[in-house]
């Protein structure tokens, strides 16, 4: 079984830190998905957007509860997403825009 790839890139320079995510992530890349995360420089939550994701296995969704559950992120998935009907399925928390991700922050 060939190993699944994801990308991490920072967008802008805010206070609250934009990551997206691209690729895959799944049982062989999960664990390293979140390190990554975790490691990312600047204060949390980060916003981390999954629109990006082409698929994203139970592995993936444990991975993103865990950082959720530290308050590393919060979650935003674009309608669009090949990943947005499974994130809805797994009543995955999140947002649909950056926008509305900082709206929550401001609000905390």
């Amino acid at each position: 079984m060939g190993s699944s790839v994801f990308t991490l890139h920072e967008l802008g320079d805010g206070p609250t830190a934009v990551v997206a995510a691209a690729g895959e992530i799944d049982a062989t890349n999960a664990d390293d998905f979140a390190e990554s995360v975790g490691a990312l420089p600047g204060p949390r939550p980060v916003i981390l957007d999954l629109s990006g994701l082409h698929y994203l296995d139970s592995a993936g969704f444990a991975a993103l509860d865990r950082l959720l559950g530290q308050g590393a992120a919060i979650i935003v998935v674009s309608p669009e997403s090949p990943v947005h009907s499974a994130a809805q399925l797994m009543e995955l928390p999140f947002h649909h825009d950056a926008e509305a991700a900082h709206r929550e922050l401001q609000q905390r």
